[in-house]
C-alpha cells in the first residue's frame, strides 16, 4: 500500500517540533496528528505560522547500520 508523507509541526514553547507522518489518506494522517496532539499536550501548528517556511539541513552521521539477530544496531 502506498502511503503519503505528511508533515505535522508543534510549538511546545522552547523549541518546535517536526514529525513525519506516513498515512494512506487525508483522514488517517488527522487521526494520527491528534493522536500526537494529545501524546505532545501541544496542539499541532498550520503551515500558516510559518510563512517563511523551513529549512531543513541534511546531515550525516558517521557509522553504519544493521539489522542483527538482537534487532537494530549502529556501529
Amino acid at each position: 500500500m502506498q502511503k503519503t508523507l505528511y508533515l505535522a509541526t508543534f510549538d511546545v514553547g522552547y523549541t518546535h517540533l517536526l514529525h513525519v507522518i506516513y498515512a494512506a489518506d487525508e483522514d488517517e494522517a488527522q487521526q494520527k496528528k491528534g493522536d500526537l496532539e494529545r501524546e505532545i499536550n501541544a496542539p499541532c501548528k498550520n503551515l500558516e505560522h510559518y510563512p517563511h517556511g523551513f529549512r531543513l539541513v541534511r546531515s550525516t552521521i558517521p557509522g553504519t547500520v544493521r539489522l542483527g539477530p538482537g534487532g537494530i544496531q549502529a556501529i
